[in-house]
């Protein structure tokens, strides 16, 4: 019995091994083809079946001991079953019971599998190869996750272990899997490197070959647009997990910080650079030609224009990123590539690693207090305004930045521009919003006298939730960012219900609540970045960095950007305090006397009790144990009757066969010591205690006449 577990679990770790491989490339390629808007936890569905299937292998082993039969690996799909159906009942629990389903199918099918240990053995290095390609072609198992790591572990146990087997299996002296195992648990250590092989550093025609070599494997392929990070407005708001893949890499001549004096202390200091990297939105010269007559209107001069604005150079250039969108600087002037000018937002094609764009852009401190007054009252509240001409517009630009205009923009563009006065209409959309969302809008902004601050209370509003990866998306599945009724959606549960998101919930709910309160608002799609405050030579963007924002269209103004996300500073936290006066009231102070904000609505979600489902689960756990208890009285009553019914039907040849088969087994568990079976029924005469050994020795010649004799 000893010798049989001992085999048994020493295959049965090789099985877990690669079955726990097995299901999560399964898994990760089952997402891949779902979309990212699938909401799976896939560690929790990775461990949970992994847990499951060995359960169902102790089961299997118990039931063994009791009755030797084909059939008794069918007997684990009754536990399963019932957990199946126990946690089904509980929706937060729905992919688990899908696990625990699933464990106990694969289970009977390695059970009854023919040729098992091959299909172990060649089917290790084919998942080395699909993980491998999901790897460098999907953004798959990076090691952003612990699953990642203890996947990398299994594939390395078992292409060791399978590779010995192949090579030198024939011979004497090979390893034992516990071996492995023990490699195995020194691979843990060492870490999973997610940044590239730099492959620059090797000269000539060799290197040249290998980075090309090296970025074809790590591309995007198929028709899968966007890779982990940069994405598009089909996402539903889903949980999420961060990412630290490679994706731009920034070069600038300029600081990453500005340098202003404190009003308090008097002394030096630095702010860091903020920059938002919009994509698929390209040069928009309507906003510059906005920006100008906003300026021209207030009678803004160039000293002035320099406390809050200048214009910067920007080289973004494309590492793991498979987009056909252009991603540039917010305010983009110029755009180019190996080309030459950028007209669109998005090219035909995917760029590839290693494409540039140069960008000219203008740096506006949005939260500068100076350009803050501007924005709550533009032009002293003129509504009718004569708009420049072209040359106007020229001369006015050259004073204020000593730009040529016409580097920017024809005459002919300029003036189609001026003529695209209504252009921000198609930005008032407000189907899907809810009653309870107009209501909230109109209680935030009863406040405000002007448009700004009604969207600066806005986003100081939404700035109280909570900010949290780990979140849901609209109450239909499919709703995402892609239409107003997708925002709206998403934006109300958030709003009312879960009350913790990530940008997606934060800028849906601004978006749309600006739209309630009669501002035209859209959402932009691109990256944060906060330079470092050490100089060099490349800044690197990851894919952490993705964000989506809100901008409101402010009249008079034009398209102003707001940040609600609360895990990110606002405008007027790096704002660059270019002759801020001393004692200058924070922005919370300023709204604060505009208007008080109201509280978050009570949420019913928020209302959960946690312990009850800890409370339920070990009901739940009880329940399943109960069962497997009373399975296991069932299978040994079922065996003892099963035996006797057998013993009364037999023959008296049979029935002699049973009772040596039954005393054997007898003798060796009440000896208690190792022993070796040689076939030699004599050998078990001599466990016998004395007082038994003549009657088992009668029984034993009785055998061996039935067994050798004629008659």
């Amino acid at each position: 019995m000893r010798e049989k577990a001992a085999a048994l679990f020493a295959v049965e770790k090789k099985l877990h091994l690669f079955v726990f491989a097995l299901i999560t490339i399964c898994l990760e390629i089952f997402l891949i083809a779902k979309g990212e808007g699938y909401d799976i936890n896939r560690s929790s569905f990775v461990f949970a079946f992994i847990l499951s299937f060995f359960l169902y292998a102790v089961l299997e082993f118990i039931f063994h001991g009791i009755v030797e039969n084909k059939a008794i690996p069918l007997f684990s799909l009754i536990p399963a079953v019932l957990m199946f159906f126990l946690l089904k009942v509980n929706g937060k629990w729905g992919n688990i019971a899908m696990a625990v389903i699933l464990a106990v199918i694969v289970r009977i099918i390695f059970d009854y599998m023919p040729g098992r240990d091959k299909v172990i053995l060649f089917g290790s290095l084919i998942l080395d190869g699909v993980a491998f390609f999901l790897r460098i072609n999907w953004s798959a198992f990076w090691g952003d996750r612990l699953l990642d790591k203890l996947l990398f572990v299994a594939l390395a146990v078992l292409t060791f272990s399978t590779i010995q087997k192949i090579i030198w299996g024939r011979k004497e002296g090979e390893f034992p899997f516990h071996y492995f195992l023990l490699m195995g648990c020194f691979l843990l250590f060492i870490p999973m490197n997610r940044t590239p092989i730099d492959w620059s550093k090797i000269e000539g025609v060799l290197g040249n070959a290998a980075d090309a070599t090296a970025y074809y494997l790590c591309s995007t392929i198929g028709d899968k647009e966007y890779t982990t990070g940069y994405g598009s407005f089909k996402v539903t708001g889903k949980r999420i997990s961060n990412s630290d893949k490679l994706q731009l890499v920034l070069e600038t001549v300029e600081r990453p910080y500005f340098v202003y004096t404190d009003s308090e202390t008097g002394k030096n200091m630095k702010m860091r650079r903020v920059l938002y990297l919009a994509g698929g939105k390209g040069v928009d010269g309507k906003a510059l030609v906005d920006w100008l007559q906003f300026l021209k209107d207030n009678g803004i001069t160039r000293a002035e224009a320099a406390t809050f604005s200048q214009i910067s150079k920007l080289e973004v250039e494309y590492v793991y990123l498979d987009t056909a969108d252009e991603i540039a600087p917010e305010g983009a002037l110029v755009l180019t590539n190996e080309e030459g000018v950028i007209e669109e937002g998005r090219c035909n094609n995917r760029h590839r690693k290693g494409y540039k764009i140069k960008a000219k852009y203008l740096d506006i401190d949005y939260g500068s207090p100076a350009l803050v007054g501007l924005f709550e009252n533009p032009a002293g509240g003129l509504v009718d305004r004569n708009p420049m001409t072209y040359q106007e517009a020229t001369d006015y630009y050259l004073t204020l930045y000593n730009q040529d205009l016409p580097d920017v923009m024809t005459q002919i563009e300029y003036n189609n521009y001026v003529h695209q006065s209504d252009m921000y209409k198609s930005y008032g959309d407000t189907d899907g919003i809810t009653d309870r969302m107009k209501d909230l809008a109109l209680k935030i902004s009863a406040g405000a006298d002007n448009d700004y601050d009604k969207a600066r209370l806005i986003e100081q509003y939404l700035r109280q939730y909570t900010y949290s990866t780990k979140a849901v998306g609209g109450h239909n599945p499919d709703s995402d960012m892609s239409t107003p009724a997708g925002m709206a959606d998403i934006a109300d549960r958030f709003l009312f219900e879960t009350e913790s998101g990530y940008c997606v919930h934060y800028t849906s709910s601004m978006v749309m609540l600006l739209r309630a309160a009669g501002i035209p608002a859209r959402a932009m799609n691109g990256y944060r970045y906060s330079f470092p405050f050490e100089v060099q030579e490349k800044y690197v963007v990851e894919a952490n960095c993705a964000h989506v924002w809100p901008e409101a269209y402010i009249q008079n103004v034009g398209w102003l950007p707001f940040e609600p996300t609360s895990a990110y500073t606002t405008a007027a936290d790096y704002n660059w305090h270019r002759g801020e006066a001393a004692g200058e009231k924070s922005d919370t102070e300023k709204l604060n006397e505009i208007s008080k904000l109201p509280d978050i609505p009570e949420s019913d979600e928020a209302k959960v009790d946690y312990q009850n489902d800890g409370v339920q689960l070990l009901k739940i756990i009880g329940i399943v144990l109960l069962s497997i208890a009373l399975l296991i009285l069932i299978i040994w009553v079922g065996a003892i009757l099963l035996r006797r019914i057998i013993y009364k039907l037999a023959s008296p040849e049979k029935k002699i066969k049973i009772d040596v088969a039954t005393t054997k087994a007898r003798l060796i568990k009440e000896s208690g010591d190792e022993f070796r079976d040689r076939g030699l029924l004599s050998d078990y005469l001599n466990l016998a205690p004395e007082e038994e050994r003549d009657e088992i020795k009668k029984l034993f010649d009785l055998y061996y006449k039935i067994v050798y004799g004629n008659d």
